[in-house]
């Protein structure tokens, strides 16, 4: 598959994700300095899905974390804080600190999206059961090629 195939499957970028110490305050500092809100915010693993599975690492993850969500325009904000357990998250704060983790694009088929991604030599880092159930996303460690990770998300 060529590179302007791989874009076209891909689409636009439908949200940046940002990982940060303090979701709440982070969401307060953005409003004020960029005007982006209003921030709804969830805990994750949702309650509502107690089937949730988490991996890290190609490794069973238990994790927790405050979300908080806005919209620019067309694209949503992400804010992470991750707050108990183990993932690549927590990982990437460690080795770089907070700021941009992620641009996300939304997919018809997870697997396959990311099965093209591997066969080019890029690793998932890390995926979970989705928000919505039959869901999914992964994280590509595309960190070496552009500095932050591509996750491919189910539609």
């Amino acid at each position: 598959m060529d590179r302007s195939t791989l874009a076209a499957e891909l689409g636009d970028a439908t949200q940046v994700g940002i990982l940060v110490r303090d979701a709440h305050r982070s969401a307060e500092l953005m409003s004020a300095i960029t005007g982006i809100g209003p921030w709804s915010f969830e805990d994750w693993p949702p309650p509502n899905r107690p089937e949730f599975e988490s991996f890290s690492d190609d490794r069973p993850a238990r994790w927790r974390a405050r979300l908080a969500f806005a919209r620019s325009g067309s694209t949503e904000v992400e804010l992470i804080e991750t707050y108990e357990g183990e993932c690549g998250y927590t990982q990437y704060v460690r080795e770089r600190g907070p700021g941009i983790h992620h641009l996300q694009f939304r997919v018809k088929d997870v697997d396959a999206a990311a099965r093209r991604l591997t066969d080019r030599g890029i690793k998932i880092k890390m995926g979970a059961t989705g928000r919505r159930p039959g869901t999914k996303w992964v994280l590509m460690d595309t960190y070496e090629q552009l500095g932050f990770y591509v996750e491919l998300t189910s539609l």
